[in-house]
């Protein structure tokens, strides 16, 4: 055997292995992609040089991480508790119409006011929540558990 034969094997070998790894990147990169943060902030509103009350919020972040544009729904939330598993939260006071276009790296942030949702998540005795983003094909993303 020559050395032509062993050259012929390992270049179809590694072109083999090369299509394979093009083959995952397509479909990988086509897949949506979101990271979703749950987090409580402070908002201290500024009104002519005088300085109001501090109110705490509960935001939901999103972020886009894929490469093509995705539509997300209203994020809805999972909790801990067996009474009451899975629930959304409505704002009156802003209206969005979902479903909502993220672009690559776009962000959209989804906030409640902390204090009164955490007191009337304690009635049904939920200690935990994790919010929930699904987006038009229906894939589900999840935050990490946050401790009320």
């Amino acid at each position: 055997m020559d050395i032509k034969f062993w050259t012929a094997i390992y270049a179809a070998i590694i072109s083999t292995i090369v299509f394979i790894w093009r083959l995952y990147e397509f479909y990988y990169d086509r897949r949506g992609k979101f990271t979703v943060e749950l987090r409580n902030i402070h908002r201290t509103p500024v009104i002519n040089f005088k300085v109001g009350d501090s109110v705490s919020y509960l935001v939901i972040k999103i972020t886009n991480v894929g490469k093509n544009k995705r539509f997300i729904e209203e994020p809805s939330f999972e909790s801990n508790s067996k009474q009451k598993k899975h629930f959304n939260l409505l704002k009156l006071d802003k209206k969005e119409n979902y479903p909502i276009a993220l672009e690559p790296g776009e962000i959209h942030e989804y906030s409640v006011e902390f204090e009164t949702l955490k007191n009337e998540l304690s009635e049904f005795d939920i200690t935990k929540i994790k919010a929930l983003v699904f987006d038009t094909q229906k894939n589900t993303y999840k935050s990490n558990w946050f401790n009320l």
